[in-house]
């Protein structure tokens, strides 16, 4: 089932938008649509706006929110997901579990300037109110969606402001539905059959592979906390996160693997990838 996520600044209308737009998909005819859920930061009991000020917790939050997503798409439900979603690696996560279940997936950006956000955020009831140095510290750390990045496409920015608050901003509402219930689902991953790979070849596909699971892995762990199991790129096997490893170890390691991979080549390239994650995992 589809996958909406939803991001910006801190109270930039992310909640009210999510809310019009599963409003939307249950006035359809349309069963798959009807049955939509939204996965919110409130779904965890314990959830306060001060989590920000802890990085633990916020990664916990955030672990909690990707177990959400996952758990309801894996039942067939569409899902909206409602948080700040702030961090481009996570958003890739989320992107991930989609292609995963081989399901839609966009991505609604509330486009608000800090000033706004500071207007709303006057607003919020108490445990969702952000503190002015909150607020601050957030806006600078958020990684607004680029359309040019996979996982942020296809993009929809709804521009919020006074004026256009998020009650009364222009919503695309039937190009949204298309995409979701009407567009392509994102491919699995690749395949490990493919066409035996040709010996002047190796080296390349050895480097590219490998250095592509290493950045993978340094991105996501900003997102993850230990015992999390990570997906990487075009590979289906995990990562299992037994702790954060620098990229001094990641490339260690993978100079190990492509030592001992050059004198014992695969003949299949996308089970390098494969390879080099079981690697990973058994070298603690």
């Amino acid at each position: 089932m589809p996958l909406l996520i939803v991001t910006g600044l801190p109270s930039s209308g992310k909640t009210t938008v999510s809310e019009r737009i599963a409003d939307f998909f249950k006035s359809k005819n349309d069963k798959a649509a009807q049955n939509v859920q939204i996965v919110s930061d409130d779904l965890n009991g314990s959830y306060s706006s001060s989590i920000y000020n802890d990085s633990h917790q916020e990664r916990e939050q955030r672990s909690f929110l990707r177990s959400e997503v996952q758990k309801r798409l894996a039942k067939e439900s569409p899902v909206i997901c409602d948080s700040l979603n702030y961090i481009k690696g996570f958003r890739y996560e989320l992107f991930c579990i989609a292609k995963l279940v081989k399901t839609t997936y966009c991505v609604v950006q509330c486009s608000s300037s800090k000033e706004t956000c500071t207007w709303l955020n006057s607003f919020q009831v108490d445990n969702h109110r952000y503190t002015d140095d909150t607020l601050d510290a957030l806006s600078m750390r958020y990684e607004p969606p680029e359309e040019k990045n996979r996982w942020d496409s296809p993009l929809f920015r709804l521009e919020i402001t006074k004026e256009a608050g998020p009650k009364s901003v222009d919503i695309p509402f039937d190009d949204i539905y298309r995409v979701l219930f009407e567009g392509q689902a994102l491919p699995p991953n690749l395949s490990t059959q493919s066409a035996p790979l040709a010996a002047t070849n190796f080296l390349y596909e050895l480097d590219r592979a490998t250095q592509q699971v290493v950045q993978s892995i340094v991105e996501l762990q900003k997102t993850a906390v230990p015992g999390d199991f990570l997906t990487v790129a075009s590979c289906a096997d995990k990562v299992e996160m037994r702790k954060v490893r620098s990229l001094a170890e990641l490339s260690r390691l993978r100079r190990q693997f492509m030592t001992y991979t050059k004198s014992h080549p695969v003949e299949d390239i996308d089970k390098i990838a494969s390879l080099f994650v079981n690697f990973l995992n058994n070298n603690r």
